[in-house]
């Protein structure tokens, strides 16, 4: 792999400073609006994989990857069909299986919309759960403590926040009353703010508040999947907030929040005083025109920091925290245009957190490298020995089909990754050859029987 240089910043505050570099090849979705990214090893094998989304239309795909900053090209591709404007994607275990299965929201069909992980990165057929009128954002936690992943969702056209609880097998139960938030909810984030033990929820809508630009509304946790507002920020260093952010920014070890203001290009900070109060530290400018945030500790200075992709000047900008919940000045690098989503997470496997940002205009996904810490060695791939599985039975179900024949002839044509048929990689070289195929349709025609 060879990357670029594309922007560095020394140290400040006294922390250590950044190095960033780009990947100079850049995985395509096709997709003209890819607001939506999430990432996590939704193959159980050790390297960080991406999920995008279209969310003005219905294609969801996985990128694969290797491990070293790079991915499996072309995407596995899923066409929603029955659930476009994918506006916001999570991952999370729904059933216990210890695989990360896929929860995202329809904007246009009102549902909360959760793919299942069959194994190996493989995702079953969409299934929806009705919430209020178009979703923007959805959110996964444990809302009644019982051990199962529950959702909500914030409905952007009729102001209201629906609680779904999860079955653990993979389904989320709709509650009956959706609670009213803010006009025009863009975001939702959970955490336990009051140290109660007790999931809460902070909101964002974008039209709330006494000047109608937006404000932030904290429902605190009452047990049981149930909700109560108790407190709303607003005022006038909050304007269009898109995001909010949690974590400890100034080390006291309680939730503080940030609000990420899209029209005035920078992010409000407050302080937890407890009993959900919260006291304004400052508003720091990090891009023009932000599109989201995420918060993590990119130099490894044991101070949260924070990136944001600014939409109008095609950067991922980065503002280094203080550790007393103040933040020094942005330094940028430069991504593809129009970026729309950001996410953070260690890609190359070296310890430090490197980010990947989607390009609406690019129709790609730019990686940038965390080399703060220098260039690392290269991590070892150990090819783990194939198990004894009914080659061609891609599915799991004891049986090989004339689908899975086809899948397999794609894979060794190249035009799908291997991940989405391992059981036809009968040596675990990562290829299906001819011989492979035939092993297949010999199963095919006498059955998997004891293998």
């Amino acid at each position: 792999m060879v990357a670029v240089v594309v922007g560095s910043v020394g140290p400040v505050g006294g922390g250590i400073g950044l190095l960033f570099e780009r990947v100079p090849s850049e995985p395509s979705f096709s997709g003209a609006s890819l607001q939506t990214l999430a990432a996590g090893d939704v193959d159980n094998d050790g390297k960080v994989d991406l999920v995008v989304a279209d969310a003005d239309g219905e294609l969801l795909g996985i990128l694969f990857g290797m491990g070293d900053g790079t991915f499996i090209e072309p995407p596995s591709v899923y066409e929603l069909t029955d659930y476009p404007g994918l506006r916001d994607v999570v991952l999370g275990d729904l059933n216990g299986d210890d695989a990360l299965d896929i929860v995202a929201v329809s904007d246009s069909a009102s549902a909360v919309v959760v793919m299942l992980n069959q194994g190996g990165g493989v995702f079953g057929p969409p299934t929806g759960f009705a919430v209020g009128e178009a979703p923007a954002a959805v959110a996964l936690g444990d809302w009644n403590r019982d051990g199962r992943l529950d959702a909500v969702a914030v409905n952007n056209l009729d102001d209201s926040l629906s609680v779904l609880l999860g079955n653990g097998r993979g389904g989320f139960v709709p509650q009956q009353n959706p609670i009213s938030v803010g006009s025009g909810p863009i975001a939702v984030v959970p955490g336990d703010l009051n140290g109660d033990g007790r999931v809460d929820l902070v909101v964002a809508s974008t039209t709330s508040g006494e000047l109608s630009v937006g404000s932030v509304l904290v429902l605190s946790g009452q047990g049981g999947g149930m909700f109560a507002l108790v407190t709303e920020v607003q005022g006038e260093f909050i304007d269009t907030p898109v995001d909010v952010l949690l974590d400890d920014f100034n080390g006291d070890r309680a939730l503080d929040l940030a609000v990420v203001n899209q029209d005035l290009d920078d992010v409000a900070v407050f302080l937890n005083q407890g009993n959900f109060q919260f006291q304004l530290i400052g508003n720091f400018p990090v891009a023009v025109q932000l599109v989201g945030c995420v918060v993590a500790d990119f130099n490894r200075d044991e101070r949260v920091d924070i990136a944001c992709a600014g939409e109008f000047d095609d950067k991922v900008a980065v503002v280094l925290g203080t550790g007393d919940g103040s933040f020094g000045p942005p330094v940028s690098f430069e991504v593809g245009p129009a970026p729309g989503a950001v996410v953070t997470e260690d890609f190359d496997r070296d310890g430090w957190f490197d980010i990947a940002v989607t390009s609406q205009d690019f129709e790609t996904v730019t990686i940038l490298l965390n080399r703060t810490g220098g260039t690392p060695a290269p991590t070892p791939t150990v090819t783990p020995t194939p198990p004894r599985v009914c080659v061609g039975d891609c599915g799991g179900d004891g049986e090989v089909t004339i689908e899975e024949l086809i899948l397999m002839v794609n894979i060794a044509l190249g035009s799908t990754p291997v991940q989405n048929c391992l059981a036809g990689d009968a040596n675990g070289d990562g290829d299906i050859t001819i011989d492979e195929i035939i092993q297949a349709v010999n199963r095919a025609l006498g059955g998997c029987g004891n293998v």
